[in-house]
């Protein structure tokens, strides 16, 4: 399937990103499995991480992120966990790069029941974080009875900051970076992010801004009564200076659309955590998982 926006610039924008995956996927240093699925919005490349023994959950990275570094963010869960993670058609990664795929619509939904019929899935904890909480929503919708439990961090899909000052926060950075780029600049980014301090993520935002054709259409919110047959248990993880979701506006809006249980917790952190931080998510969230 080809339909839908080529999302690079050409094709060896598309090859540079592939081996920044390649390169990253190697440094985790862990074992998997590739697997490529045919949807119907084209070609999904998925990796079962870990020890495929173990109970498994599915991650999927964020909006215009890339399976290896989510990965990297939750490699402690792969000390009790097999991991399913696969790449986001029309997003860097080794899916399809061809953009089809229309939060609007809720599509994200099937698209992600498709993967784990693949893999014979019938109920699963989820681990999803920035635009990838939309994603898990439009699924928790129509099939929230293969739904175990969840973490969402950092969420969309809940509640968000006013769209013009967070816009200028966002795009402002962006575009100096894309008529200018220059280390200064790519400091705005990574500053409104974050990751400042760690040079795969630098690496990944200057490939992901001079090679490929960003995803700008923010993620849906969703309603209560779109919901309500969602019931499963909800560990919501969210920061006061996160830019885009901010913990107060998703946490109480959160007791509003969702029936199931919720625990929450706020960390110390803008939109990406820093390694320190993530070990205290990784730690709560398999605690979260155990009970």
């Amino acid at each position: 399937m080809q339909n839908g926006i080529f999302v690079y610039k050409n094709d060896n924008c598309m090859k540079r990103m592939q081996e920044f995956y390649d390169k990253t996927l190697a440094s985790l240093n862990v074992p998997y499995i590739e697997n490529s699925i045919e949807t119907s919005f084209g070609k999904t490349h998925c990796l079962l991480v870990g020890d495929p023994e173990k109970p498994r959950i599915c991650t999927i990275h964020g909006g215009n992120g890339i399976t290896t570094l989510n990965l990297k963010l939750f490699l402690p869960l792969l000390s009790q966990f097999c991991i399913i993670a696969p790449d986001v058609v029309g997003m860097p990664g080794k899916s399809a790069p061809y953009r089809n795929i229309s939060s609007r619509k809720d599509e994200y939904g099937l698209w992600i029941k498709e993967i784990l019929d693949h893999y014979d899935v019938k109920k699963i904890p989820f681990v999803v974080s920035s635009y990838s909480s939309a994603m898990f929503l439009s699924f928790a919708r129509y099939y929230p009875e293969m739904i175990d439990k969840a973490l969402l961090l950092v969420p969309s899909g809940i509640a968000h900051d006013p769209v013009f000052p967070m816009l200028g926060k966002m795009v402002v950075p962006f575009i100096k970076y894309y008529f200018k780029p220059s280390e200064k600049s790519l400091d705005a980014v990574v500053e409104t992010m974050g990751g400042k301090s760690d040079e795969v993520w630098r690496e990944f935002f200057d490939i992901m801004m001079s090679s490929y054709k960003m995803e700008m259409k923010p993620p849906r919110e969703y309603k209560a009564k779109e919901l309500d047959s969602f019931n499963s248990p909800l560990l919501i993880i969210a920061s006061d200076r996160d830019i885009f979701f901010p913990a107060d506006k998703v946490f109480a809006q959160a007791e509003k659309i969702f029936k199931g249980p919720i625990t929450t917790m706020k960390i110390d952190s803008i939109h990406l955590p820093d390694e320190d931080t993530m070990k205290e998510v990784c730690k709560k969230t398999a605690e979260f998982f155990s009970e």
